[in-house]
């Protein structure tokens, strides 16, 4: 990925975080893994939400202070991941409850609160983007917090910054699944049965993603489950070059392809290609 301009400082604080977690986790691990993946995800998020920013019109005529929070929020939107990955990797050291601990941490609550004390980034534009670019629209939008940030007069551009932080955030995963066949390795499909691995999409997956819905990650239940998660992404993004991005990657194709692998009937994957193509008009 290209290197980034005009954010030399931002890059380095960013580091720090990075630097500081790779020294409490073993080199040969799996949190090292996540640590490192964590960080060139964060560097990607940035590259694709600066290109979503600069081609968007309604952003490209942006402040260049608004460009700079924006910025910002794209880099460190994951900063939690690395403190959340030390925790993790302390319970599983010390014989705990993984599963537990997991389900307990929140990396956006985690990196709000790294940064709320920080004057450099102490902004709500990039706070909120923090702390909710991960949760569903319903759950951030019937929050104290958005309930709060209604009342704030920079509240139309803690909206915009949360919605490119989102676009960005997905566009970076949807790069590193197909560049990196990233769904065959992350914790869900290492731990399907060989039943749940080869099952086809189920009833309840397809009834929300026809319903235009994001599918929640509770309801999963085979791998083609969760490449429909990934599919019905397409109803969360908020920028036409967004979408753009979307179909010039031709991320539809590889999420189709290898949804067919599991999924055998032709008539829903017709169904679901043109439900994609309606969505990136």
């Amino acid at each position: 990925m290209q290197k980034e301009t005009g954010m030399q400082d931002d890059l380095i604080n960013f580091k720090k975080f990075y630097n500081e977690a790779v020294q409490k986790v073993p080199t040969d691990s799996f949190y090292r893994q996540s640590v490192d993946h964590k960080y060139r995800h964060s560097i990607d998020v940035l590259h694709f939400g600066k290109e979503v920013l600069q081609k968007t019109p309604e952003l490209a005529g942006k402040t260049p202070e608004f460009r700079k929070v924006a910025q910002q929020a794209l880099l460190f939107h994951d900063v939690g991941r690395f403190e959340e990955l030390v925790r993790l990797y302390e319970v599983e050291k010390n014989n705990g409850d993984l599963v537990a601990a997991s389900k307990a941490q929140n990396h956006g609550i985690i990196g709000y609160d790294l940064l709320k004390d920080d004057e450099r980034y102490n902004d709500m534009r990039i706070l909120f983007a923090v702390r909710w670019h991960g949760q569903m629209p319903a759950e951030i939008c019937g929050s104290e917090m958005y309930q709060a940030a209604q009342k704030l007069p920079q509240f139309t551009e803690i909206t915009e910054v949360l919605r490119l932080v989102r676009d960005a955030d997905k566009l970076a995963n949807l790069h590193t699944i197909k560049e990196q066949d990233r769904l065959r390795k992350d914790i869900f499909y290492l731990h399907l049965s060989p039943e749940a691995l080869n099952a086809p999409i189920s009833e309840d997956v397809k009834a929300q993603f026809f319903a235009g819905q994001v599918v929640l990650t509770a309801t999963l239940h085979s791998f083609a489950d969760r490449i429909m998660q990934v599919i019905s992404w397409i109803y969360d993004y908020n920028y036409t070059e967004t979408k753009n991005i979307f179909k010039k990657h031709q991320f539809a194709d590889y999420l189709l392809q290898n949804l067919a692998q599991y999924h055998h009937n032709a008539d829903d994957i017709a169904k679901i290609r043109a439900e994609i193509a309606q969505k990136m008009q």
